[in-house]
């Protein structure tokens, strides 16, 4: 039956749950392409391989190239991310963060199975984590929505200080952010200001729709 799943997928979405989230709403997981997605109403959180805008910043920025041993990912999902990565050579250790404890059990239920990284999970609001944690990390991912929007709190120049604090020496900083709609690319003018305004040498990717705003700490 699984591998009908497998095969059917690749001709229409199989839904495989529906939760209640009291972040998102309705959160669906389907099976699409013979990849897990996680979606709400207006927005895809996650696609494994298929997920492109961190898949095309990967491939701008040459990760397999960069030394990485320990991965922050803020706003996980049902960890696209980590399908990603799976392959590097020198990641020892993912720590999984996100607020909504829903979309934490979804990705211990469908990812963990086939999984060979490390990933330690945590529950937790992102700005609290960074808050909280004396870590430095040699590649931060931040990938928090809810629906196609960044909640304000992390856009602004404190929050995006504390991310700065917890980039190890020649560490990477990938911030993705939606940028397919006026309201999201009129935001998203805004928050380059600030970003830019702690990280001066950053630049962006744009990838499928989304924009990743990029950092490297020399």
């Amino acid at each position: 039956m699984q591998q009908l799943k497998h095969i059917l997928s690749y001709f229409f979405d199989i839904t495989l749950e529906k939760r209640q989230s009291a972040f998102s709403g309705e959160v669906v997981v389907a099976l699409s392409h013979g990849q897990y997605k996680l979606s709400t109403q207006n927005a895809i959180y996650s696609y494994g391989k298929k997920y492109t805008s961190f898949d095309k910043a990967f491939n701008a920025i040459d990760i397999q190239q960069q030394k990485v041993e320990s991965v922050l990912v803020l706003g996980f999902g049902l960890g696209s991310v980590v399908d990603l990565l799976e392959n590097h050579p020198s990641i020892k250790k993912i720590i999984a963060v996100d607020a909504d404890e829903v979309i934490i059990d979804l990705a211990k239920k469908y990812l963990q199975s086939g999984l060979k990284s490390k990933v330690e999970y945590y529950c937790s609001d992102a700005e609290s984590f960074i808050n909280n944690t004396h870590e430095q990390y040699d590649l931060i991912l931040f990938d928090v929505f809810i629906e196609e929007l960044t909640p304000i709190q992390f856009m602004q120049v404190d929050f995006l200080s504390n991310l700065k604090k917890n980039s190890a020496q020649n560490g990477i900083l990938l911030f993705s952010k939606i940028d397919d709609s006026f309201r999201s690319k009129i935001e998203n003018a805004q928050f380059e200001k600030n970003f830019t305004a702690v990280f001066p040498e950053a630049f962006s990717i744009d990838a499928n729709g989304n924009k990743v705003f990029a950092w490297f700490n020399k």
